[in-house]
C-alpha cells in the first residue's frame, strides 16, 4: 500500500496542479478554441497517466506508446507557465509606453523559457558523458589498488534510450579496459520494454573478472527480474540476487555481492552482514543509494548505486542548488562516505517518464579505487 501510494501521488498532484491551470487560464483567456484546447488536455491529463501507470503486457508497441503518452503530459505540464503567461497578457495595456515595451519584450521571453528549457533538457538527454572517478578507500589490499570498474546503471532501454545509445555506452565502457564491469538496476522501464535486446547488447561488455548485476525497482515494477536474471546468465552476465561472489586479484580477494532493490524506507539489506567476507574488500551492489548507512553497518567498504539519473534535474536556482532527488535521498549524485565506507551514485543513462535533462547528463562511470 506504501509503494503505491508513493507512485500514485505524484501523478495526482501533478494531475490536481494541471487541472487547477488550465481552469484558471480558460477563465482568463476567454476564448471557445483556447477553453476547447484545454478541455481536451483535461481530458488528456485524467485519462493518460493511470492508463500509462497501469499498463501492463501488450508487446513493445504498447510500452512505446505509455512512454510517449507519459512524456507528452510531463512536457505539456512544462508548457502551462507559458499559457498561463499568455493568457495574463490580454488586457494588459499600459499607459506608459516605457512599460508597454518592457512587457512586450519580457512576456515573450517568460512564456518561452519552459518551453527551450525543456528543449535543452531534451538534448542533453542524448549526450552521453565519461565521468572517471577515483575512489580512495581506507585499507584497500595493495593488489586492489587501481582496480578499474565500469558501472552502467538506469539504462532505460526503450524509445528514449535505443540500440545505438547502449551501443556507444558500452563501447566506452571497454575502452576503459576494466577490471570489474557491473549493472546496477532498471535495464528498462516497464513491461513490454525490450529486454531481450537490451541484454544482447550487455553481452558486448568485456571485463576482466566478468560482468555482475543487481536489479532495480523498474525490474520489479515490470514483473522482470526472474527473466532478466534467466537472460543474463545465458549472456554471460551475473545478477547477484542476496548473493555475492568472491573475486581474486592476485593476493586479494573482492567479494561482490548483491541486492535486489530495496525499497524507499523499508528495513535495508536484510540480512547483509552474512554476505560480508572477512579478509575481503567487501563491494557492494545495491539500485537505492539510500541504503549507505545500512551498508556501511554491515560491513561493506564501497557501495555502486544509481536509481536518482542524478536528479534528472539539477540546477542553482537564485544561488540555491535545486535537485530532484534530494526530496527522496540525501545521496543524489557522486561520492559520500559513512564512515570508512564509500558510497558512488551514477547518474546513469536514461530517463524515466519524460526524455530531459538538466544539469545531469547521462554518464558511464568509469572508477578506479585507490588505496589511502
Amino acid at each position: 500500500m506504501e509503494e503505491l501510494l508513493r507512485r500514485w501521488l505524484p501523478i495526482l498532484v501533478i494531475q490536481a496542479c494541471a487541472l487547477g491551470a488550465h481552469w484558471w487560464i480558460a477563465r482568463r483567456a476567454s476564448r471557445r478554441r483556447v477553453t476547447a484546447a484545454l478541455i481536451a488536455a483535461s481530458v488528456w491529463m485524467i485519462v493518460v497517466p493511470p492508463l500509462v501507470m497501469l499498463q501492463g503486457g501488450g508487446g513493445r508497441w504498447v510500452a512505446a506508446a505509455a512512454a510517449w503518452a507519459m512524456a507528452i503530459s510531463l512536457l505539456w505540464v512544462i508548457a502551462i507557465p507559458s499559457l498561463a503567461v499568455a493568457a495574463c497578457r490580454q488586457g494588459d495595456s499600459p499607459s506608459n509606453p516605457a512599460r508597454r515595451r518592457w512587457i512586450a519584450l519580457a512576456v515573450p521571453a517568460a512564456a518561452a523559457a519552459p518551453v527551450l528549457a525543456a528543449g535543452a533538457g531534451i538534448a542533453a538527454a542524448r549526450r552521453i558523458s565519461v565521468v572517471q572517478r577515483d575512489i580512495p578507500l581506507a585499507g584497500l589490499p595493495r593488489d586492489l589498488d587501481g582496480l578499474r570498474i565500469a558501472q552502467l546503471t538506469d539504462i532505460h532501454f526503450g524509445p528514449f534510450f535505443g540500440r545505438e545509445d547502449l551501443l556507444q555506452a558500452i563501447s566506452i565502457a571497454n575502452e576503459w579496459r576494466p577490471h570489474l564491469a557491473v549493472l546496477t538496476g532498471d535495464l528498462i522501464t516497464r513491461r513490454g520494454d525490450d529486454l531481450e535486446t537490451c541484454i544482447r547488447l550487455l553481452a558486448g561488455l568485456r571485463a576482466e573478472a566478468g560482468v555482475f548485476g543487481c536489479h532495480g525497482n523498474h525490474e520489479l515494477h515490470a514483473g522482470a527480474q526472474a527473466l532478466a536474471t534467466r537472460l543474463a546468465e545465458r549472456a554471460g552476465i551475473e545478477i547477484l540476487r542476496q548473493s555475492n561472489q568472491v573475486l581474486r586479484f592476485g593476493q586479494a580477494k573482492l567479494n561482490v555481492a548483491g541486492f535486489d532493490y530495496q525499497r524507499l524506507g523499508s528495513p535495508y539489506l536484510p540480512g547483509a552482514e552474512a554476505l560480508v567476507v572477512d579478509g575481503a574488500m567487501n563491494l557492494l551492489l545495491q539500485h537505492n543509494p539510500d541504503v549507505l548507512p545500512r551498508a556501511a553497518e554491515a560491513g561493506f567498504g564501497l557501495t555502486l548505486a544509481g536509481h536518482t539519473h542524478g536528479g534528472q534535474i539539477n540546477l542553482e536556482i537564485a544561488g540555491t542548488p535545486f535537485n530532484l532527488a534530494a526530496i527522496y535521498t540525501p545521496f543524489t549524485r557522486g561520492l559520500y562516505y559513512q564512515g570508512r565506507s564509500a558510497l558512488y551514485v551514477s547518474s546513469g543513462l536514461g530517463t524515466v517518464a519524460m526524455p530531459v535533462r538538466l544539469g545531469a547528463p547521462p554518464e558511464v562511470s568509469l572508477l578506479r579505487l585507490c588505496a589511502v
